[in-house]
């Protein structure tokens, strides 16, 4: 549903960074349904701040074109992690996949309580927390992404009844036959993910989804964590805890079982972030060096086709208003030839640079690469232009100084070279 496109970002004055572009398919911005959600996504994901949270810059929308601009986390999806450390070898140690879930609460915790600007509490619940989509960077950040499922209080799309939302392997009973959920469905899942890291293995191995299914709605316990002498005390009631199915016997939130697992991690040395960045990058270095070319590649590629210096200008202009109605990492599975960029002008209600004392920002360029899989540079692959929107609503008695940007690709502008794209879905 979403091609993932890793970009440098040329800000002016020598200034460049990686972000990544995800963009939905383009035979799907005509279809209402999926706009509403993903426009959902992007407006929860630009109110997301937080350490233990994949950062969200800005939304890229217009004709038959509809993105999002993120930040780049140089690592790997969690269940990557698990699946190369986790089977034959053992390197990625009980603390470490321990202060992996602090981590994961953590983030959760603050999406839980987050509110909207005039302070009404959002009740964001994820619904598809799993291995897949947390990330594990090579300097050991955790980071929670993908909300694009989730739910809040002042979403615009509501799923259909029927629908299930999230991966079934690690979903909580209430979300196949409760019309509504809250934080409790998230923190199952957590309880899922702990298990699955404590044992060493899936929590239904050979299981068919109708097993699954029927097993969840019979409100049957899940089955306890292997015996096993050498695990911390409390542990196993941690897990227990966090799998009742019932959500009121279970962890009511996400601070709540952080605690109780930091307490388990008392006097544990190698827990530190430092220690999983390097058991991380040890891991995959093949996969890190690989990319880390193909970055450096189109690094000398950009030096010899530079973009022309932006001049920017001031002018007065009124402040925009900005519709914040909050709402609303999957497996990579195929790769797919990139289409062309087409304009993308930004929203009103984007992310704006706010000129204070007469500064101005300067124009960005920006080069797309492979992220996730690594693509060679398509020959004749042309650039193409994505501009931005500057129409805004005014709000009286209130101004900014607006630059205005001007580079040799378009006016007011980003410069897209297009080399490859990951393809994902849901």
């Amino acid at each position: 549903m979403a091609e993932v496109l890793l970009t440098i970002v040329h800000a002016g004055g020598g200034i460049r960074r990686l972000e990544v572009l995800k963009r939905i398919w383009s035979e799907l911005v005509t279809d209402p349904d999926f706009i509403s959600m993903f426009l959902d996504e992007a407006r929860l994901s630009l109110r997301l701040n937080h350490a233990n949270v994949v950062q969200t810059y800005e939304v890229l929308a217009g004709d038959n074109q509809l993105a999002i601009a993120m930040e780049y986390l140089d690592g790997q999806p969690l269940n990557r992690v698990l699946n190369r450390l986790l089977r034959g070898r053992s390197e990625l140690s009980l603390s470490l996949r321990l202060r992996i879930m602090t981590r994961v609460l953590a983030g959760l915790e603050y999406a839980h309580t987050l509110t909207d600007l005039d302070g009404s509490p959002l009740e964001v619940v994820h619904r598809d927390v799993s291995p897949q989509n947390v990330f594990v960077t090579y300097d050991g950040q955790v980071k929670l992404v993908d909300f694009g499922v989730a739910k809040t209080l002042a979403a615009s799309h509501h799923t259909r009844p029927g629908t299930i939302k999230g991966k079934l392997a690690y979903m909580a009973p209430e979300q196949l036959h409760q019309p509504t959920v809250d934080r409790r469905a998230d923190l199952f899942s957590v309880g899922v993910m702990l298990w699955e890291m404590v044992a060493g293995r899936r929590m239904w191995p050979g299981k068919t989804e109708v097993e699954i299914v029927g097993h969840l709605v019979s409100g049957r316990p899940l089955q306890p964590l292997p015996l096993d002498s050498s695990l911390p005390a409390g542990l196993d009631a941690i897990c227990e805890r966090a799998l009742d199915p019932d959500p009121d016997r279970r962890y009511q939130t996400a601070a709540e079982m952080e605690m109780d697992l930091e307490a388990v991690l008392v006097g544990s040395a190698d827990s530190h972030t430092r220690n999983l960045g390097k058991v991380v990058s040890l891991a995959f270095a093949a996969e890190r060096a690989e990319r880390q070319a193909l970055i450096e590649r189109c690094v000398r590629h950009t030096g010899q086709h530079p973009v022309s210096a932006p001049r920017p200008s001031v002018e007065r202009d009124e402040l925009p208003s900005i519709d914040i109605s909050v709402a609303d990492f999957d497996d990579v599975t195929s790769i797919r030839p990139v289409k062309p960029v087409d304009s993308i002008p930004r929203t009103p209600w984007l992310r704006r640079a706010i000129a204070v004392g007469g500064l101005a920002t300067a124009a960005a360029a920006a080069t797309l690469l492979l992220a996730g899989a690594l693509v060679a540079a398509r020959p004749g692959s042309n650039g193409a232009s994505v501009a931005r929107s500057t129409a805004s609503a005014p709000t009286p008695a209130l101004h900014m100084a607006r630059p205005q940007r001007t580079t040799a690709a378009t006016a007011d502008g980003l410069h897209f070279t297009t080399i490859g794209v990951t393809t994902k879905s849901r």
